[in-house]
């Protein structure tokens, strides 16, 4: 039998790790002396102690640890609680790592300088179909998503002769059920389509409206380095549009959508340009 002095001194375990060990039920003495509370542990243990030095300082979770430790005298159930624990750490590290990554993607892109003027537009009336987001994340919607809605809404405005008569823009606006958002995609046509309400000949999920004579608050972003924007990022163009919504003092009345549009479609040559309407002309 060992003290604890000898025991700790021999497997490299502090005595208050020890102590520790033997509360939580890992490495529990062989014998407690009932009046000195004096911790002894048998030379059978040596291993069971040598095990959770080198687990713990690979920093296994003690649980883990205790039942590798219970589940074999041998090191297999060590082992097996290593690789596991390793396997979990390459891939918190390599989610970190991501993070890391898309952080400083973030960061450039926002350094990444952005026009902001204003401007007069004129009545734009379009069609449009909705993509609800939840808010609390439990569903994800990507660009591709957009995409097919944009591809199918503007085959269905070909077929109608309805145009589109520009470029596309999504808005985002807030939802119609309570903890959503809106993605709105739409194409600009002809006037003759506002004449059908909920989308007439288009189908039930478009609608048709009109952007009236108005004044716009417009910001347009370049990339710098051609980089892809993390999914879920709220676009540095839109954070600009909001700081010179803020430095201007403009009152946004509510339920003011950002519009955001894509100028040119190269990879390496195009423009993001987001507005908000500030005031109606």
């Amino acid at each position: 039998m060992m003290k604890i002095g000898e025991f700790a001194g021999l497997t490299g375990l502090s005595v208050k790790a020890l102590r520790h060990y033997d509360e939580t039920g890992v490495i529990v003495p062989a014998e407690v002396d009932l009046r000195s509370s004096y911790r002894s542990y048998d030379e059978g243990q040596v291993r069971a102690g040598v095990l959770v030095r080198a687990l713990r300082d690979a920093g296994v979770p003690l649980p883990a640890v205790a039942a590798a430790v219970a589940g074999s005298r041998h090191s297999g159930g060590a082992e097996e609680a290593l690789e596991r624990y390793r396997r979990e750490m390459l891939e918190q590290r390599e989610r970190e790592d991501r993070a890391f990554r898309d952080a400083s993607v973030v960061l450039r892109a926002l350094t990444a300088p952005v026009s902001v003027t204003e401007r007069s537009m004129p009545a734009q009336p379009y069609v449009g179909q909705a993509i609800a987001v939840p808010l609390d994340g439990a569903e994800v919607r990507t660009d591709d998503d957009a995409n097919e809605v944009f591809a199918a809404l503007y085959a269905r405005i070909q077929q109608a002769g309805l145009g589109p008569s520009g470029s596309f823009w999504t808005a985002l606006r807030p939802g119609d059920e309570r903890d959503t958002v809106e993605i709105v995609c739409c194409w600009p046509v002809h006037a003759a389509s506002v004449a059908h309400p909920d989308g007439g000949p288009l189908g039930p999920d478009v609608f048709a409206a009109e952007l009236p004579a108005r004044t716009e608050l417009v910001a347009t972003w370049r990339p710098t380095s051609g980089e892809e924007l993390p999914e879920g990022v709220l676009h540095p163009a839109v954070v600009a549009l909001f700081d010179a919504v803020s430095e201007r003092d403009v009152v946004l009345s509510g339920g003011s959508e950002v519009r955001q549009a894509v100028l040119g479609h190269g990879e390496d040559d195009f423009a993001v340009e987001v507005s908000i309407t500030v005031r109606s002309d």
